[in-house]
């Protein structure tokens, strides 16, 4: 039987590169945003710097605290061996943060990942265990998805703790 716990941990997250398009807004929307990604050739410029190209990730997107009025989402890869970014590209380093990880196991779709980690989300957060640090971190989440042939598919959830 699946414990959510064994998918619930805390972990410290290195300080990354992050290339990205950056979309700010009073509020996100994500049909919106994620249209205007891909029709601007979405990972394309980004793919060929990706750091880890074996780790299966597809998708990362950092919600962070840029401006207090907005909303801010970048999605891009974690990179390396990149000093600038390409045209319409952000290229940002990240801080180093202490975080409680929320997954899923992995999943034949990716629609069971999705539910799963927000299954298990819900119990991170009904166990009062983690304290998410909504004040001093500058990151509200950091999100993952990732899609291998061999095992399906899987979601991280990365919010910064006290």
């Amino acid at each position: 039987m699946h414990n959510p716990k064994n998918n619930i941990f805390k972990s410290q997250h290195d300080e990354f590169l992050f290339l990205a398009k950056e979309y700010s807004d009073s509020e996100l929307d994500f049909g919106k945003i994620f249209g205007d990604f891909f029709e601007k050739g979405g990972y394309e410029q980004i793919i060929p710097h990706v750091k880890d190209k074996d780790d299966c990730c597809v998708d990362t997107l950092v919600f962070y605290k840029k401006k207090p009025e907005y909303q801010t989402v970048y999605i891009g890869r974690i990179v390396a061996g990149i000093s600038n970014a390409p045209e319409d590209h952000i290229l940002e380093t990240f801080p180093a943060g202490e975080f409680v990880v929320v997954t899923s196991e992995w999943k034949s779709t990716e629609g069971e990942a999705h539910e799963a980690v927000n299954e298990n989300e819900k119990t991170m957060k009904a166990s009062n265990e983690y304290v998410i640090d909504e004040e001093s971190s500058p990151y509200i989440c950091i999100e993952k998805m990732f899609e291998c042939p061999q095992r399906g598919h899987r979601w991280e959830r990365w919010y910064p703790i006290k």
